[in-house]
């Protein structure tokens, strides 16, 4: 099972919500505590909570310092604050690399098999982390190789699909009679006076011959 300290979670997710929204409007201060926490505008027992999220995810350090993670919040670093909860939340990422795009279900059904919280705190857990999230930009965070394969990935598909759809245009304009131009022919054919019904037999057999390699698919699409 994964260590629990992974998944810290807040009673009052939208106060933490407010309180990294409220760090780049403020001036750093010497140690966050539950002084300066209510001298901010969050007192109350629940609050202190917020505290305890703030050290296990490292926006400040055990005894209250402001760490690098809490200067990216200042900065706008949504990059570096995204590495940050990548390192955090390892095991997470490591089986979902999209974890901060999952739904609740699947965040939800990770958190119960790693820890042993109750429901209520599994949904804390889940909220705490989303709110986290909204902080980092989790895409430009990555690798440079990685995000050029990963582009390079998208591009190859979007040609497929591309190729998939000339060959599918290629052949439904093949099987509408060749060039996606409909045509109507009217053929007439002057016939020589026989009263031998083979003759005619014969003429009509030549002829069916004929119009069906008009209309005959391409080889290679067959």
């Amino acid at each position: 099972m994964a260590d629990p300290n992974e998944f810290p979670y807040s009673p009052l997710p939208n106060n933490l919500r407010k309180l990294l929204v409220k760090i780049p409007t403020m001036g750093t201060p010497p140690k966050a505590t539950q002084m300066w926490l209510a001298g901010v505008g969050f007192s109350g027992g629940n609050n202190k909570r917020n505290l305890a999220v703030m050290r296990q995810v490292k926006i400040i350090s055990t005894s209250g310092e402001p760490t690098d993670l809490w200067a990216a919040l200042r900065a706008g670093d949504k990059a570096k604050f995204a590495a940050g909860m990548r390192s955090h939340y390892a095991g997470l990422f490591s089986t979902y690399p999209d974890a901060h795009r999952k739904d609740d279900e699947a965040l939800l059904a990770y958190v119960r098999s790693n820890t042993d919280y109750a429901a209520t705190v599994q949904k804390l857990a889940v909220r705490t982390f989303k709110v986290l999230c909204e902080f980092g930009d989790f895409d430009s965070d990555l690798d440079p190789d990685e995000v050029e394969e990963k582009e390079k990935e998208a591009e190859d598909e979007t040609q497929q699909g591309r190729n998939d759809g000339k060959r599918k245009g290629r052949r439904r304009a093949t099987v509408n009679g060749g060039g996606g131009v409909g045509l109507t022919v009217n053929i007439q054919i002057q016939l020589p006076p026989s009263s031998d019904g083979e003759v005619y037999d014969k003429v009509f057999e030549a002829m069916g011959r004929h119009l069906k390699t008009l209309i005959q698919p391409e080889p290679d699409e067959q």
